[in-house]
């Protein structure tokens, strides 16, 4: 029996010195988070699009041209995906010596790349950095151009980034027309534009009906493969920021998946083509055709398109293609997936 006289013990107290520090460091560290993640908007600079609402991301819809496509929010806010400017770039032939100095390695033998050629420069555009920035603002053999990439339909489109007189620099704006890039420009007061309409929908630009022009020979393939054939290219670096964004964002399962998570309301299943299927979409002038990118990966014959010869450049494994015209004339290529090509350009063409 304890003797009635002798102080039971009271709950100790944590000293400083005890491990109390590492509560008050815990605390300092929570309300820093919590200021840090307010600054933005008590700055004022508080994100546009609220993710569901089209007209929450601030644009101007008055002149609105969808053509009856599917306008929605993609369920991030305008500039969520950051648009990359002026990227740094290397010459091809240092490629190995770069990632040789790395821990992981850039670009490989089978990486995707988007090739473009202006004025005899040629650069590649890896898609694992397309993907978590969707446009590129850059200039190229002396003009000024805008790369951008899809990545919901596989699809990749250059543009002169000049407009009716006007240099245009081109933002991510949180929103998609039937499941494809809408970009707007950083005007005083912006116009939308859709990658694969390939023309303003929505602004002042709308309401002048203005166009974006294509550049022709722009190609979707392996960096082998383009490096193969291009020896002078040189090939963009990412953005300081953009390591670990790459390493975390993939769409392949989403690709090799049947579902479309966003609404295309130009677009039904017709025969047995899925929706997903990869293509590529060639023009000249008035002429077009959509070529299976399966098919042309398998090698195929010279084919005529218009006025021109069309050469085909493949490799099986992965699949790569390039194409070209025999006497070296303009070309609009344009891959991307079916049920976007059939979104945008109809009535289908013969598929080859």
């Amino acid at each position: 029996m304890s003797d009635a006289s002798t102080p039971t013990a009271g709950p100790r107290r944590m000293r400083f010195r005890d491990g109390g520090w590492l509560i008050a460091v815990t605390v300092l560290v929570c309300l820093s988070l919590i200021a840090w993640a307010f600054a933005g908007v008590l700055r004022g600079h508080r994100p546009k699009g609220d993710g569901h609402s089209i007209e929450s991301y601030g644009f101007d819809l008055t002149a609105l041209r969808a053509d009856g496509g599917a306008l929605v929010a993609s369920g991030n806010p305008r500039d969520f995906l950051q648009a990359l400017d002026a990227p740094r770039t290397i010459a091809g032939f240092e490629m190995l010596e770069y990632n040789a100095k790395r821990r992981d390695k850039y670009v490989v033998t089978d990486d995707r790349v988007i090739g473009v050629v202006v004025n005899g420069k040629a650069r590649a555009y890896p898609v694992q950095v397309l993907n978590v920035h969707e446009v590129v603002n850059d200039t190229l053999g002396d003009v000024p151009i805008a790369v951008t990439f899809s990545p919901l339909c596989d699809a990749a489109v250059a543009f002169d980034r000049r407009v009716d007189g006007r240099e245009l620099q081109f933002g991510v704006s949180g929103l998609l027309l039937d499941s494809n890039l809408v970009m707007y420009d950083r005007s005083e007061v912006p116009s939308l534009w859709s990658q694969l309409g390939m023309r303003a929908i929505a602004g002042p630009a709308a309401g002048r009906d203005e166009r974006l022009v294509p550049l022709p020979g722009v190609q979707a393939c392996t960096w082998k493969h383009w490096l193969a054939t291009h020896p002078d290219t040189d090939v963009i670096l990412p953005g300081e920021q953009d390591t670990r964004r790459i390493k975390n964002t993939s769409y392949s399962r989403y690709l090799l998946s049947g579902r479309l998570d966003f609404p295309v309301a130009r677009w039904h299943e017709p025969g047995d083509m899925a929706a997903k299927t990869p293509v590529i979409m060639l023009r000249r002038g008035d002429a077009w055709t959509e070529i299976l990118l399966a098919d042309a990966a398998k090698g195929m014959p010279p084919f005529e398109l218009g006025d021109a010869m069309v050469e085909v450049d493949a490799q099986a494994s992965p699949a790569s293609v390039l194409f070209r015209t025999r006497d070296g004339s303009p070309l609009i290529t344009v891959p991307c997936l079916h049920f976007a090509r059939f979104a945008f350009h109809q009535p289908p063409p013969a598929t080859r």
